[in-house]
């Protein structure tokens, strides 16, 4: 079965049932936004406050609705570096699939790397 991958400015921001032209029903309990909220709030309790949560896609597999989050990297002066990473979300009951999203360490290594693309550049 294929996946359907939905942007979220394209779905409804309240929770309420959601009909798709490619005829997928069902109801969304976590919205985009809550989705957002949650990766945020995991990120600045476990990883660090320069790290953030990007805007999802909602994926569609087997029957499985959940968000994908992008994880951005951003420092003061400079803005946003670049995407580090992603969170799989479970759109019914908005538990964070750490086991399906990209490891903590290695989001901290493509961090790094950003950071060092991005100071390497001042100094030269």
């Amino acid at each position: 079965m294929a996946t359907v991958r939905i942007k979220s400015s394209r779905v409804p921001k309240s929770k309420k049932n959601v009909q798709f032209k490619v005829e997928i029903k069902g109801e969304l309990n976590i919205t985009a936004f809550v989705a957002r909220q949650r990766v945020n709030r995991y990120l600045l309790m476990y990883v660090g406050n320069l790290l953030h949560a990007g805007n999802p896609d909602l994926l569609i597999n087997e029957g499985l609705a959940q968000w994908e989050v992008p994880i951005e990297y951003s420092i003061p002066g400079r803005g946003n570096l670049g995407t580090v990473g992603h969170f799989l979300i479970d759109a019914q009951n908005g538990d964070i699939k750490l086991k399906d999203s990209t490891p903590i360490e290695e989001i901290k290594t493509h961090a790094s790397r950003l950071y060092q693309q991005a100071t390497s550049h001042t100094r030269a």
